[in-house]
């Protein structure tokens, strides 16, 4: 453990941030990333790493243990709990984070793991986005369903931005002949440099059991009821960060953790039924995906991002007052100068929740469209335009005020 450590610590992997003097960890970005001015520590800055203060949970004497590493796809033996961490298309890299360690274990491993085949097993790895990517993880987690007993649970930890990647991974839990029981958002980001602006603070865990019985909706209802259950997640974690706010500067979650709650909430009312329409649900998730075309389950998810995305109001607005008094167009320049001031300006986050909030054209609003340094225009940049242009920005309360 404490190799591990300082190898985590310590290598020529680690940036050294000049503006504040200090190392990050190798895999701080989780990416090995070359360097011609990597930071170095003294044993003096290493030895807190040698603490004996491990976090660790004693077994039972008596209990029958058994650990093996093999393919999720030939799993045999039936269980009462899985927990999984899946790859979430090609995000993480985890065959390059497990060979970085196994290149220094290998040569000296635990005696517990002295047994294990000492490979990242890089060539098994599913990886993608694509319909192969989709194919195999419902394989395996099919695989992990039929071997899991009546009352058994699947604990799966899912963290992703992209409206496709949580439509696919419904159509995964679907396929499986799983349904997400409960969700929970948990913080796992420290740092205060990613704990700002658009980035992700934490993980969603999805609680899955089996499908116990045949249910049929129709998408009107569905529709209420997706809005209902992102409404009350919303409001339960605005409502605890309202609390942490209280005592701390800082809150728990960034508009981006709302969104990926919102759609973990989603999940959780289109899951229960096994038909939506009298469409058999689990046999489309097994049809292969149309590329261009968007299905069902992806439009139902864009409806749970855009319900997320009215619940978002920025500090200083009524609720009341932020849904119903202001254009989409508007609430889209506002909520995005709200998250400007928290740090953001990736020309994706614009792109995405200008989709959310309905804007047609919000190319009009942009100062900067670079990927990594977009921002909107400044009232100084809009000089006369879009006052009597007739675009849906025009007219409005903000512009008159932009001007």
């Amino acid at each position: 453990v404490f190799l591990v450590r300082v190898l985590n610590w310590n290598s020529k992997l680690c940036i050294y941030i000049n503006d504040i003097g200090r190392n990050t960890q190798t895999f701080s970005d989780q990416a090995l990333n070359t360097l011609n001015n990597y930071g170095c520590r003294s044993f003096n800055f290493l030895k807190a790493l040698f603490s004996d203060k491990i976090k660790h949970f004693l077994l039972k004497k008596n209990l029958n243990l058994l650990v093996t590493n093999q393919q999720a796809q030939t799993i045999s033996q039936q269980q009462d709990m899985y927990i999984t961490d899946p790859p979430y298309g090609d995000a993480v890299k985890y065959e390059e984070i497990t060979e970085f360690f196994i290149a220094w274990l290998r040569k000296n491993p635990p005696k517990e793991f002295s047994k294990w085949v000492w490979d990242s097993r890089r060539l098994l790895a599913i990886k993608g986005a694509d319909e192969t990517f989709r194919q195999a993880m419902i394989a395996s987690y099919s695989a992990m369903a039929e071997q899991m007993v009546a009352n058994g649970i699947q604990v799966l930890m899912f963290t992703h931005k992209s409206t496709n990647i949580w439509a696919s991974l419904a159509s995964i839990i679907w396929a499986s002949g799983l349904r997400v029981t409960a969700s929970w958002y948990i913080v796992t980001e420290k740092e205060k440099t990613i704990r700002k602006g658009a980035n992700i603070k934490g993980t969603v865990f999805l609680v899955l059991r089996k499908r116990a019985k045949m249910a049929n909706c129709f998408r009107d209802n569905l529709c209420e009821e997706i809005q209902d259950a992102v409404k009350a997640q919303i409001d339960s974690m605005i409502g605890l960060d309202k609390q942490v706010l209280s005592e701390n500067a800082e809150g728990l979650y960034t508009d981006a953790d709302l969104h990926m709650a919102g759609y973990a909430a989603a999940l959780s009312v289109l899951t229960a039924y096994s038909h939506i329409d009298k469409k058999d649900m689990m046999q489309l998730a097994k049809m292969p995906e149309i590329t261009g075309k968007k299905s069902m389950v992806t439009e139902l998810i864009e409806f749970a991002v855009q319900t997320a995305v009215r619940f978002l109001v920025p500090l200083g607005f009524e609720a009341n007052e932020w849904q119903y008094k202001l254009k989409p167009i508007e609430r889209f320049y506002l909520k995005m100068l709200e998250m400007e001031c928290e740090g953001t300006n990736k020309l994706d986050d614009y792109l995405n929740f200008a989709k959310a909030f309905g804007v047609k054209d919000a190319e009009n609003l942009m100062g900067e469209r670079k990927a990594n340094k977009a921002r909107l225009k400044l009232a100084t940049e809009f000089k006369k335009t879009q006052m009597k242009t007739g675009d849906e920005f025009a007219g409005s309360l903000t512009r008159a005020v932009l001007y």
